[in-house]
C-alpha cells in the first residue's frame, strides 16, 4: 500500500485515516540523517507528485529526494516536469503526467519489482553521482570564468 509523508500540520491526522491512506508525518523522519535514510530503505519506492509550477513550466525539476530513493535502489514513479528531456524513464524511474499513466507506471514497477529495483541503483549511479555530475560541471563553470 501506498503510505503518505505529510509535511503539513493543517491537517488532521482523521482527515487521511477516513481516506483510506496509510500515512505519517513527514518532519520527524526528516529531520535527522539516519531517520530519513531508515525511512528511504524501509521504504518500496517513491511516488511523487511535482510542485504545479514545475510540471507546468516543463523546467525540468528533479527531487533531491528522488536521488535519495535511487540511490537506496528504491524506484520511483514521479512527475515528468521536463527532466525526460534529458535523463530516461524506462527502467527505476518512470515519468508520469496523468492520473491513469501513474496507476501504470506502479503496477508496471510491482509486475517486476527486482529489475526496477536494481535499475533504480543503476540509474542512480549513471545520471546522479558526484563523480559523474560534477566534473563536466565544474568544467563548465571554468569555462565561463575564463
Amino acid at each position: 500500500s501506498i503510505e503518505l509523508a505529510v509535511g503539513s500540520d493543517r491537517y488532521d491526522d482523521n482527515t487521511f485515516r477516513d481516506g483510506g491512506w496509510r500515512y505519517v508525518r513527514g518532519l520527524p523522519v526528516s529531520v535527522m540523517p539516519d531517520g530519513y535514510r531508515d525511512y528511504i530503505t524501509c521504504s518500496a519506492g517513491e511516488w511523487s507528485v511535482a510542485k504545479n509550477v514545475y510540471a507546468a513550466m516543463r523546467t525540468g525539476w528533479f527531487s533531491c529526494r528522488t536521488a535519495c530513493y535511487l540511490a537506496a535502489g528504491r524506484p520511483a514513479v514521479v512527475q515528468d516536469t521536463g527532466w525526460t528531456k534529458t535523463l530516461p524513464s524506462d527502467a527505476g524511474c518512470l515519468a508520469f503526467d496523468t492520473e491513469d499513466e501513474a496507476a501504470a507506471k506502479l503496477d508496471a514497477i510491482l509486475a517486476d519489482y527486482g529489475r526496477h529495483r536494481e535499475a533504480a541503483y543503476d540509474f542512480a549511479r549513471e545520471h546522479l553521482a558526484a563523480d559523474r555530475v560534477l566534473p563536466p560541471m565544474l568544467e563548465a563553470i571554468g569555462n565561463l570564468a575564463s
